[in-house]
């Protein structure tokens, strides 16, 4: 019950609390995404609301689960084949001055192997932004997860407008439930037809069932000025400061980031953004030290805690280009920025780079690829580097008009803690869709 109790608590804040929302395209606790997108930015078309449902069938390698406790802990792999079942509601719905957008995923995954990897995972996010005057415009959203897997269940949001990022969920090492929130709101003013300011503030959790893990939390704001130099150049820059701890006495990281960006329409088709600073975290925590062999010997103790206190300073920023032609779809992206970690991992400096590339053959068929490379670096531990790699791509091809078939091969890679934890897995799928298409606007 207590279990049921905080799922359901997780999707009650992504959806019941109006007083939070996006940040205007910060990256949640890691990283800032540096004004890719002005705030409060909606589609273009009035309404379009899909539901869809399938189901699939995985095999899986290296689905991992933790046994024991304490010292006598370790891991479990398994392979296995299961049977996944989805629904799903994806849209948004504009009029003259607001938008209002929903994004449903509800997924429940049965292996042969049952002490692994099993039961349900949803995803939830909602935003909203309006118009409050010709000059003002003020946006909420919130977003929820829950999922047994650390590699797998990723929801993308349909809303073409910014909210916050959560911890990566690809960046989880352990199959564990894994409970994730993140809220708050924002407002832009637009002081003439090329220059604006934003602000925003919000607060995130995650919290994971193994105990054995760290949870985090934390809150934090920021604000931004964007001028445009021409209809395709613009600058800015921003501020943000924020803190998050641990609980069970882990610890607490403040930090603050000064970042400046640009951003160029290169053509119709290439966007480019860059954006770059300095990151600042000072960190309070208890550690445990080795005593000194002759007061050993007097206290009978050969350790004891202690209190650290550090201050670590590095590069914050990234940039990303951006290709959409009528068939094509292609991306580039790299980030570094500091952020609380992944359970195993407390306050760390993370960089990634993603590629994406998509292609629709004709009416009835598509195709994706994607590639990512990602390190964590721990600020405050003596720990080695974490490195994640994946990998895979995804065919789909319409049958009818309301059924699809999906499939999908991935590719992951995993080493952490210098060479103490390190895997690899193999992932296939393949499965049929049901989609309606658009459903009427009076759903909202």
């Amino acid at each position: 019950m207590n279990q049921i109790f905080t799922r359901l608590c997780y999707l009650s804040l992504a959806v019941g609390l109006p007083v939070f929302g996006q940040y205007g395209g910060f990256g949640g606790p890691s990283i800032l995404s540096g004004g890719a997108s002005p705030v409060g930015r909606t589609g273009s078309n009035p309404v379009s609301f899909n539901f869809f449902a399938g189901a699939s069938g995985i095999y899986s390698t290296n689905l991992n689960r933790f046994t024991g406790g304490g010292n006598a802990a370790s891991l479990a792999l398994r392979d296995t084949f299961g049977m996944s079942g989805l629904v799903g509601l994806q849209g948004y719905k504009s009029t003259a001055r607001s938008s209002t957008s929903v994004d449903l995923g509800v997924n429940y995954y049965r292996t042969r192997a049952r002490d692994v990897s099993q039961g349900l995972s949803e995803s939830l996010s909602v935003t909203h932004s309006r118009q409050v005057s010709r000059r003002v415009t003020w946006y909420i959203g919130a977003q929820g997860q829950s999922t047994n897997r650390a590699m797998t269940f990723a929801n993308s949001r349909y809303s073409p407008e910014p909210l916050a990022e959560l911890t990566p969920q690809q960046d989880e090492i352990f199959d564990t439930r894994t409970y994730r929130a993140n809220v708050g709101t924002g407002i832009t003013f637009q002081k003439s037809g090329r220059l604006s300011f934003a602000a925003q503030a919000g607060a995130f959790g995650n919290e994971r069932r193994s105990k054995l893990l760290a949870d985090s939390r934390g809150i934090m704001g920021s604000g931004s000025v964007q001028y445009s130099l021409s209809r395709r150049q613009y600058v800015g820059a921003s501020f943000t400061y924020g803190t998050f701890y641990f609980p069970g006495a882990y610890g607490e990281t403040s930090y603050y980031t000064p970042q400046g960006f640009y951003g160029v329409a290169l053509s119709k088709a290439w966007n480019f953004t860059v954006y770059g600073g300095l990151y600042n975290a000072r960190t309070d925590r208890l550690t445990r030290v080795q005593l000194d062999p002759f007061i050993a010997q007097l206290t009978g103790q050969t350790s004891m805690m202690e209190i650290y206190k550090g201050v670590n300073q590095g590069f914050s920023g990234g940039a990303g280009l951006y290709g959409e032609y009528r068939r094509w779809g292609m991306s580039v992206s790299a980030q570094r920025g500091v952020m609380p970690g992944n359970g195993v991992y407390l306050t760390s400096e993370m960089t990634s780079v993603t590629g994406t590339a998509s292609h629709t053959m004709g009416r009835s068929a598509s195709w994706s690829l994607f590639a990512r490379a990602a390190e964590t670096k721990a600020l405050t531990q003596t720990i080695g580097k974490a490195r994640l790699y994946s990998g895979g791509t995804t065919f789909t091809y319409r049958l009818t008009d309301y059924l699809n078939f999906n499939s999908n091969l991935t590719i992951y890679k995993t080493q952490a803690a210098g060479n103490n934890i390190k895997f690899g897995r193999f992932s296939a799928s393949a499965g049929i869709y049901f989609s309606p298409g658009e459903l009427p606007a009076h759903i909202f």
